[in-house]
């Protein structure tokens, strides 16, 4: 078993939960974490974490963050992290489409633009979450 904690500054969505493994959205692509892993440190990117707790399938949305993995425990600490129970699909909604017609626009800075592309990648993030 794995001994999974996923928190933001802001607030503990798991606190030391024992699961069967974790996938996780790495900034180089999905890590799928197993008992007996390597010890690891990596960031994350934008995706859904997913663990299997008492054999049922469990999903969080994460933004940004760090993941350690040493000795059976998993810690992610996320910029923001959000369970489908927590989100609102007409708040996603508006979300995504405020984005994605603020990129229309002409005169974005490129810092601009990749703020932009960011908040539609969390928008689609946790639309997906939800369905």
């Amino acid at each position: 078993m794995l001994n999974l904690t996923l928190v933001t500054p802001t607030k503990k969505i798991l606190n030391e939960v024992e699961v069967e493994e974790v996938t996780i959205p790495a900034f180089k692509g999905q890590l799928e974490i197993l008992p007996g892993h390597s010890p690891l440190m990596t960031t994350l990117t934008t995706g859904i974490v997913t663990y299997k707790l008492d054999g049922e399938v469990k999903k969080a949305s994460v933004s940004w963050g760090y993941l350690e993995v040493i000795n059976d425990k998993v810690i992610v600490l996320a910029e923001t992290a959000e369970t489908a129970e927590e989100l609102d699909a007409e708040r996603i909604q508006i979300a995504y489409d405020k984005a994605l017609s603020m990129l229309d626009q002409e005169a974005l800075t490129v810092g601009e633009i990749e703020k932009l592309q960011r908040k539609l990648q969390r928008a689609e993030n946790r639309k997906d979450l939800i369905n």
